[in-house]
């Protein structure tokens, strides 16, 4: 459980970094969209469960060979078990839990609102033609902007009728840009986005460059596509902002649904990149530090998982007060004189048992193994790792359950061929048994 917080608090850390990071390269890639889709994206990476990828429902073949199950001596003592303390953690995870859905639902409010108001601010519209191009006068004084995600439509201000022809142009093709580049839709989705992660704020900031980057973009492929003068461009959307700027509550509600809107820094610097104009750098540079980053980001999480793998060996053990009566290969009558394949662990009827590490269940029930093992519950780990619980009473899982380290998974009991009750646990590794008492904590 401790784990799902350490993640959230490691991610949110890296999309900060990686946000410091973009802010850095926007300074020479300013009309390079893809530099915050690349941002966001190597945010997620560390976080792809690769370990996640091998097969989780495989059952060990050497499970089924009924000669080879040895169970159960006779025990020596009854043991209390005590409670086991995760309990808190379970609780903190819970209240996180619930502050995230408030929170996400508060803020889907939000953006439903704003939504609405947008759509019902559009339902106001007239249609009227230019040219050959449909578009919609809306009643008020505002930016042209792009409304609609699978038919998009361009709306305009009342007073759009009274501009000058070269600058009705000007937002026009603006506006069509954006359409033809899809920008109605990425800014849909970095709006989800936001929502979604609404307590990272990072995310929030790549939403800002990446709108920024947008908007310089767009702003070049007009101007390049049509041919326009960049001084006649820019006056166009310097009086548009201006218009705007006297009715700043409708401005703010319009810009609200599609980002932040963007600063008066912003507003200068977008003029100024349109205005002088210079070489555009390569992208290979910036392609290729983020095809080596993820590379090395994808690495340290393979390495990581490795590692965490190799500290998870340390298991706990299944019951609170451990008292052994019969260890791994121990020779017994009772046994026919063969091998002993598990650990034995007292207990009474009815005390929990515990995972030992955290993993997914593969068998939960008193069908799947030989009748000897009575009811059975196997769990798989990382790495090839997996471990069965005996002679179980009852079962508190079911098959594809996460469960972690120290969670309940049943209660000791007498099931199958046992001389009393107790609990046998068995560790496997690739198929083969092997001493629980190597992976144990002592």
């Amino acid at each position: 459980m401790e784990l799902i917080l350490l993640s959230v608090l490691l991610w949110v850390v890296l999309s900060g970094l990686m946000y410091a990071l973009g802010v850095k390269f926007s300074a020479r890639y300013v009309q390079n969209k893809g530099l915050w889709w690349g941002v966001l994206a190597v945010t997620f990476l560390p976080w792809i469960p690769f370990e996640h990828m091998e097969q989780h429902n495989a059952i060990p073949a050497i499970l089924f060979n009924a000669n080879l199950q040895q169970f159960a001596e006779p025990l020596l003592a009854m043991t209390k078990r005590t409670q086991v303390g995760s309990d808190w953690l379970n609780l903190t995870l819970l209240a996180v839990f619930m502050v995230y859905c408030v929170g996400l639902i508060a803020h889907l409010l939000v953006l439903g609102r704003q939504f609405w108001r947008v759509k019902r601010l559009c339902s106001t519209a007239s249609k009227i033609k230019l040219g050959t191009l449909s578009c919609y006068q809306l009643p008020i004084t505002c930016s042209p902007f792009v409304f609609g995600l699978w038919q998009p439509k361009v709306y305009l201000p009342v007073e759009f009728d009274t501009l000058p022809k070269a600058e009705q142009q000007a937002l026009i093709l603006h506006e069509l840009t954006h359409i033809d580049k899809g920008d109605h839709i990425a800014v849909v989705i970095w709006r989800i986005l936001v929502t979604l992660a609404w307590f990272n704020p990072f995310i929030a900031k790549m939403e800002q460059g990446f709108i920024r980057a947008m908007e310089y973009r767009c702003d070049e492929v007009t101007i390049a596509k049509h041919s326009l003068d960049p001084l006649a461009y820019s006056k166009a959307l310097m009086n548009s902002l201006k218009r705007a700027a006297a009715q700043s509550k409708t401005m703010n509600m319009t810009a609200s649904f599609a980002s932040n809107s963007l600063t008066l820094d912003d507003y200068k610097k977008r003029f100024s990149v349109i205005l002088k104009s210079k070489k555009k750098p390569s992208n290979r540079v910036l392609t290729g530090f983020f095809v080596l980053l993820s590379l090395g980001l994808a690495y340290g999480n393979i390495q990581w998982t490795m590692g965490m793998a190799l500290v998870s060996k340390t298991w706990t053990y299944p019951v609170a007060t451990p008292e052994i009566t019969s260890r791994f290969g121990h020779i017994s009558s009772f046994r026919h004189n063969k091998a002993h394949q598990g650990l034995d662990l007292a207990g009474g009827v009815g005390e929990p048992a515990m995972a030992v590490a955290s993993g997914t269940v593969t068998i939960a029930d008193d069908k799947t193994l030989p009748k000897n093992y009575g009811k059975v519950v196997l769990i798989h780990h990382d790495n090839g790792y997996q471990s069965l619980y005996a002679h179980l009473d009852s079962i508190d899982v079911e098959v594809g359950e996460q469960v972690s380290q120290g969670e309940v998974i049943g209660t000791i009991g007498e099931t199958g061929r046992v001389t009393g009750p107790h609990l046998h646990l068995e560790a496997l590794h690739n198929n083969t048994r092997i001493d629980p008492l190597t992976l144990l904590e002592n």
